[in-house]
This record gives C-alpha cells, sequence and structure tokens, in this order.
C-alpha cells in the first residue's frame, strides 16, 4: 500500500466516524468525552464551549438561575446583521413581573453533543456584565434536561445519558428540589458566620455564582452582619437583575450531613431592592454557588431526578 492509497483510506475513516456522531444522541460508555471549562478570576463562572446554530462557536457561562438561553446583542448583530421580530414572554430570577422580549424561536445551541432548539435572547451589555469575552449564557431551559457531571480538578465536564451506579451506590448525595424558577437543597444546613452567631436553614442552587454561599440580604440584617466587624471587603458587582453592594468575607463553618466545609467565602448582599435583597422562602437563607461545589471536587447532577452527587474527598 503506498502514501496515497493510506491518506484516502484514513481521511475516508474520518469522515465515518464524523458521520458516526449525532447531535442529539445519548453518550455510551465508549464515547464518552470531557470538556474543559474554565473560571473567571474576578467573578468565577463556569464557561463551555457550545455550537450555534451548528457551525458557529460560541462561549456559554453555564447559570441555572438564566431562565432561557441568552446572546449577547452585539455578538448576533456582528454575526448576524438582523434583529428578531419575533417575540416571547418570561417570568425569570429577578425579573418584575412578566417581561416581553424579542426572541430567535428557531436557533439552536449544541453542548458536549447535546443539540437543543429554544428561544435564544439578544441581551444588551452581556460581555461587559460578565467582564469577559463571553458570547452568552446558557440557562436553566437547556441546563435542566441532563444529567452534568464536573471534575473540578482536571476542569472538565460532561453530559451523561444516567447516573452511573457507581456513583448512585458509592458518593454521597443531596436532594435538589425545584421550587418558583429555582432549585434548592433539601437538606438541612448550618451556617456558623462565627462560632457564636449561627443560622439555619436551606440554600437554593445558582451555578452562575462562583463564591461558596451568598446570604439574602434580609438574612444579613437578621444576623446583624455589618456590627461583627468581619467584612474583608465590599464589593458592588453587575449581574442580569441589577447590581448590588455585598459585603464579603469567610464565614467560619457550613455543616450539612455528609459534608462540612470550613472557612466559607460569603458574599452577603447589603441592597433593598434585586432579586437577592430578599429570602423567596422563609426556610431558605441563601445561595449555593460553584465554589463549595469545587471543594467536593467530582460532582455529578442528575436535573431531571432532582439529585447531586459528589465524591467524599
Amino acid at each position: 500500500m503506498n502514501t496515497k492509497h493510506l491518506i484516502i483510506i484514513v481521511f475516508l475513516g474520518s469522515l465515518f466516524a464524523c458521520a458516526g456522531q449525532t447531535g442529539g444522541g445519548a453518550a455510551n460508555g465508549t464515547s464518552i468525552q470531557k470538556h474543559p471549562f474554565r473560571f473567571h478570576t474576578f467573578t468565577p463562572h463556569i464557561y463551555v464551549d457550545a455550537f450555534l446554530n451548528d457551525s458557529l462557536s460560541v462561549r456559554m457561562v453555564y447559570d441555572c438561575a438564566a431562565p432561557f438561553v441568552w446572546l449577547d446583542s452585539t455578538f448576533v448583530d456582528s454575526h448576524y446583521g438582523y434583529e428578531s421580530k419575533q417575540t416571547m414572554a418570561f417570568e425569570g430570577i429577578g425579573t418584575e413581573g412578566r417581561q416581553v422580549v424579542k426572541a430567535f424561536q428557531d436557533w439552536n445551541i449544541t453542548i458536549a453533543g447535546k443539540r437543543e432548539e429554544f428561544p435564544i435572547i439578544p441581551a444588551p451589555n452581556l460581555r461587559s456584565t460578565f467582564n469577559d469575552s463571553v458570547d452568552g449564557v446558557i440557562g436553566l431551559v437547556f441546563i435542566k434536561k441532563y444529567v452534568w457531571a464536573f471534575d473540578f480538578d482536571t476542569h472538565s465536564f460532561d453530559i451523561l445519558p444516567t447516573v452511573p451506579d457507581s456513583v448512585r451506590k458509592n458518593w454521597h448525595a443531596l436532594k435538589l428540589v425545584y421550587r418558583d424558577k429555582m432549585f434548592y437543597f433539601e437538606t438541612p444546613a448550618t451556617f456558623f458566620v462565627t462560632d457564636s452567631v449561627k443560622i439555619t436553614g436551606k440554600l437554593l442552587f445558582d451555578s452562575g455564582m462562583g463564591s461558596d454561599v451568598s446570604l439574602f440580604a434580609d438574612v444579613a440584617r437578621k444576623l446583624n452582619i455589618g456590627s461583627l466587624d468581619i467584612a474583608k471587603d465590599s464589593r458592588t458587582t453587575q449581574g442580569a437583575s441589577g447590581s448590588s453592594t455585598n459585603e464579603v468575607f469567610d464565614a467560619k463553618r457550613l455543616v450539612m450531613p455528609n459534608f462540612v466545609v470550613d472557612s466559607v467565602r460569603t458574599w452577603a448582599n447589603m441592597d433593598a431592592a434585586g432579586h437577592a435583597s430578599r429570602a423567596p422562602f422563609k426556610d431558605v437563607i441563601g445561595y449555593f454557588g460553584f465554589g463549595l461545589l469545587q471543594r467536593m471536587g467530582e460532582v455529578v447532577i442528575d436535573f431531571p431526578n432532582q439529585v447531586l452527587y459528589f465524591k467524599p474527598r
């Protein structure tokens, strides 16, 4: 066999291999591959690489607190050069009642081999909100359909067809409950601000938040955070629902069944407005962010069955 024939065979083999890959097919034990992600140094979000409309490479922020798929409006204009004449209505996190927005109803997004068609909404100043060269936000409408596996040691993830038996039998599990457009942990948690100041309650899951825990403003006021002289600095951040001012400090400890972590990086919201100003339910004290998941190392989130698994470290 000469070199020319060998090149042709290799080329044809590559074509057949590509033809065998389906955009929305379920992954199996032989085809699973992990996809890298990275964190921004100031507001650490998980960024995942995706394809828009089957061809255009995009970088998306993974955020289960966002209801839909959002794209930066300047990105849409530069690549497609037209405005949507379609509209849709929704009520999302941090919105005041029913919102009507422009949307591209027939676009699609592909992440880790999973292709879905969803309304995609252009968002003004989205890139400046995240302070990075991101193209959009992948929201709960996509995320909640799948089982996501994260390895925070290797900075990689995959979307699995089901939770492996080894995970279900051997890893710790936290029950997730979906209520009022958000997931929260159906797990009692005791949050020690200091050795003597503590509060017990549940935590909502906000994967768009890179810190460990974020306390609602009314909870922070109840604990009188400002008088404890523990804040390291004060930060004002810009998010999808507007700006917020936060006192940032390291709390003493967070205790949940099968999970105890010391020196909890905490943001205490100080504003009287916005979705973090008031706990939506009386038994919830704040948000549980990706910062804490990194402490666990390996995490599998089964959104369809509402269970989060983590591997003991």
